[in-house]
Parts: structure tokens; sequence; C-alpha cells
């Protein structure tokens, strides 16, 4: 595996991976803010044809927009990163939450612009998620778990035009100046 943008401090031991991330970086296009940004960190391996991608992973969660989980990546302009965003109290100036919040989400940005879609504001706060992402052909179907065993989906989508994609662990610190992430149990099966 090898690294899209290094970050500063970094760590492989027995399994688990954990760094710290960055401050202001992020994967995102357009959409909303016209920003471009393709300065995240994304710990991956290429995978050809149909896959399985599993991973666990948390974090210490404090600014606004740090999230981390799986991306599956075909290039700058077309890819998915689904796991955890964390928000403090309100979602751009229209949509509030209940305090701060570890949302469970999954944003596919395709021919250059992002798209963000969130699932419903849990009171309970879980320190561990699992994200896996499953490739059939051009069809990706994306699910989440509070267990590792029972996977709830999120997310179908497609990129029609990917052969071999980058696939693995991501974290972001679009507003903050870096925050502590760790992950274990990747699993990336053919």
């Amino acid at each position: 595996m090898k690294w899209l943008n290094e970050p500063p401090q970094w760590q492989l031991s027995d399994g688990r991976l954990t760094f710290r991330t960055s401050g202001q970086v992020d994967f995102w296009r357009h959409t909303l803010v016209n920003t471009v940004r393709d300065s995240g960190h994304l710990y991956y391996d290429t995978v050809d044809g149909d896959f399985v991608a599993r991973v666990r992973f948390g974090g210490d969660y404090r600014d606004q927009y740090d999230q981390n989980g799986l991306v599956v990546r075909q290039d700058a302009e077309n890819y998915l990163k689904a796991g955890v965003e964390f928000v403090l109290g309100s979602w751009e100036e229209r949509y509030f939450y209940n305090g701060p919040a570890r949302l469970v989400n999954a944003a596919l940005t395709a021919h250059g612009w992002s798209e963000w879609s969130v699932l419903p504001q849990s009171d309970e706060v879980h320190d561990a998620i699992w994200m896996e992402v499953r490739r059939e052909g051009a069809t990706f179907f994306v699910a989440h778990s509070l267990d590792g065993s029972t996977f709830t989906p999120i997310k179908l989508f497609a990129l029609p035009d990917a052969g071999p994609v980058m696939v693995g662990p991501y974290a972001t610190s679009p507003t903050g100046n870096g925050f502590d992430v760790w992950f274990d149990s990747l699993d990336i099966k053919q």
C-alpha cells in the first residue's frame, strides 16, 4: 500500500494504522463552496476488478468537518469517500443538529462535482464504526456496521468508466489543524 498525500506523522503496527492529519486538507470539488481540494490523506492499494473492502475506524473528532473512513478513487474527479464526518451543531447555515454530531455519510464525486449524503443523527456515540464497499463491475455498494457483522446499505453508485481504482482508509480535516485517527481490520478481497 502507498500514500496519496502522506500525512506528517503516521505509524503502521500489528495491522493498526494511526496518523495525524495535516490541517486544512480535504477531498472535495466545486459543489456549494466552489472549492477544489485534493489534499486529504489516503492510504491505498490499487485494485482491478470486483472486490469487497472493509475497515474499522475511529478518531479524536474535534473540529468542524473532521472526517475519516474508506475511499474508492478512480481519479481526482471521480471518487467516493464514506465514513464519519463531525459537525459542531450545524452544517452550513440551514441544517442544524442536536449539538456536536458524528454523521455516517457517503460523498460521491462524479465528473468533478461532489455531493454529500448523510444518515440521520444518532443519539448514540460509537467509538468505532465499520465501512464496507463492494464492487461488481461498474456498480459499487456502500454499507456501514456498528459490530462488523451486520451491515446496513447507505449508498449505491456507478463509475462506468473505472478500470483499476485506489481503495483504502482516508482522513481529512478541512477546517481544523489536524486530528488523530486510527484504522484496523482493513481487508480488501478480490
